[in-house]
């Protein structure tokens, strides 16, 4: 099994979602899941290219911080390209968690907005994450929520890895 994480924030040291995803890449490969990760802020000059990545992927996380105001330019960017050059075939075998934190207001928006953009592409939901974090100091020392990031990586595995059915939405079925 393989799944790319594509990470929209600006890579900061204090973004708590960098520990997040790194916390679910490290759950995945002790479960064997080949994992490769795209930083879209290094590769911001080559986004229009990144859907060709899918094309061997099982899964996919987007994950992405919402600084102000939802998910960012990067990862807005990424979905655009999706919609223009993406293989929306290779796409709709693809199942997506959304992984968003938040350092301000609009975690939860932000999770959905990723979710919607990714079943209007066609691709398949997986369940995801999202949170207000102010101090990344207090996710990393705080036991549950590192259990809590650890169940929902062991989670999306089985979803991805059973090949698990959701119900059809409208944004699926409207075009």
């Amino acid at each position: 099994m393989k799944i790319n994480i594509y990470y929209g924030g600006r890579g900061l040291i204090d973004d708590p979602t960098l520990f997040v995803i790194n916390k679910i890449q490290q759950v995945l490969e002790e479960l064997r899941v080949k994992v490769e990760r795209f930083n879209l802020f290094e590769l911001k000059n080559s986004i229009t290219t990144l859907p060709q990545t899918l094309k061997g992927a099982d899964g996919i996380i987007l994950a992405t911080t919402v600084e102000w105001y939802g998910i960012g330019g990067y990862m807005q960017q990424f979905l655009d390209s999706c919609w223009l050059y993406g293989d929306k075939e290779k796409i709709s075998g693809i199942y997506m968690c959304p992984i968003v934190m938040s350092t301000t207001y609009g975690e939860r928006e932000g999770k959905l907005n990723l979710a919607s953009a990714w079943e209007i592409l066609g691709g398949l939901p997986c369940s995801g994450i999202c949170g207000y974090i102010a101090d990344t100091s207090l996710l990393e020392t705080n036991a549950e929520y590192a259990s809590l990031i650890e169940k929902k990586a062991e989670n999306m595995y089985r979803t991805i890895n059973q090949k698990m059915a959701s119900l059809p939405a409208s944004n699926q079925a409207i075009k």
